[in-house]
């Protein structure tokens, strides 16, 4: 990890050391389609990880759905260090988060998470890497447990050319980070391998005026 990933890191350590320390004040995030993942995400569930955690603030609004043990995992040390220093102030819930990669979650026990927060991460790692986190998060999975995964949106081969995009290798591009860049029936298939696809959708930002792909999955 620390060569593949060493670009994403010194990206996300440089975003995080200037990030000011937030908790969330409400569990609504004003979007509609995320505030409903979230919530379906949530209910029924009390144990919740989230690979690609960042500052915590996908755990934190979780917390505030009433779950309550919280694992959060990153490859940055000032996303990490960031979400200790949040999750210190927050009301509600209990709160774990580890600096790592995709091997660290080796050390989850079967079975013994309800949920699982893949937020904007599969399509930013090396594919088999993706692939080897879904594997791994339906492991963890208890029966039945749900899996929010956001995407980033596809790039076409027209856009590939015009924005100066490099590929890699096959749909692995290289935007400035990573981009694992595949269709949504490519997404549709691969998800299909691990879980059943409970619904699909879109959350758009209107600050950024993009839009982000949604699937809300189930072991």
């Amino acid at each position: 990890m620390e060569i593949d990933y060493r670009c994403s890191s010194d990206f996300w350590n440089q975003v995080f050391s200037g990030e000011n320390d937030a908790i969330p004040l409400s569990k609504k995030l004003d979007n509609d389609v995320l505030d409903d993942a979230i919530s379906w995400l949530c209910e029924g569930s009390s144990f919740v990880l989230d690979f690609g955690c960042g500052n915590g603030m996908m755990l934190f609004l979780c917390a505030l759905y009433g779950t309550n043990e919280h694992l959060g995992i990153d490859l940055s040390k000032e996303a990490i260090l960031c979400a200790r220093r949040n999750a210190a102030r927050m009301p509600a819930g209990r709160y774990d988060f580890q600096e790592g990669g995709v091997e660290a979650l080796q050390s989850v026990p079967n079975s013994s998470y309800d949920a699982v927060i893949l937020s904007n991460i599969v399509d930013n790692l090396y594919p088999e890497d993706g692939l080897a986190l879904l594997k791994e998060s339906a492991r963890i999975l208890k029966d039945g447990g749900k899996t929010l995964v956001k995407l980033n949106p596809y790039i076409t081969p027209e856009q590939i050319v015009e924005w100066n995009i490099k590929p890699i290798s096959g749909n692995l591009l290289d935007d400035g980070l990573l981009l694992w860049n595949n269709s949504t029936e490519q997404w549709r298939e691969i998800f299909s391998a691990q879980f059943a696809i409970v619904r699909e959708g879109v959350v758009y930002y209107p600050e950024h005026e993009q839009t982000n792909r949604l699937f809300l999955l189930k072991k």
